[in-house]
């Protein structure tokens, strides 16, 4: 299986604040502030996970919450990033 893997773009600052993390788009001055399951995810992308691996370590997170609810998390996040050009695809592995 092939593994997803993407990386935060290279006109994007950002940094946690109070265990959410504040991004900047330097192109276009968008500004967003994520929730702190969504900066997880965020880090995780920065440390080049995969979409696997990222899955894998949120249940570890949050063992209490569904398979199912943790994947569409992920699965929004990487959506509304992908579609504001906050990340990339880097490699299909």
């Amino acid at each position: 299986m092939k593994a997803q893997v993407y990386s935060i773009n290279l006109n994007i600052s950002w940094k946690v604040l109070k265990e959410n993390v504040i991004a900047v788009n330097l192109d276009d001055g968008n500004y967003y502030t994520f929730n702190f399951t969504a900066s997880l995810i965020w880090q995780y992308v920065d440390q080049g996970k995969s979409l696997q691996e990222i899955e894998q370590l949120m249940k570890e997170q949050f063992p209490d919450v569904t398979v199912q609810s943790l994947k569409q998390d992920i699965d929004d996040s990487i959506g509304f990033w992908t579609s504001e050009k906050l990340i990339k695809t880097i490699d299909n592995l």
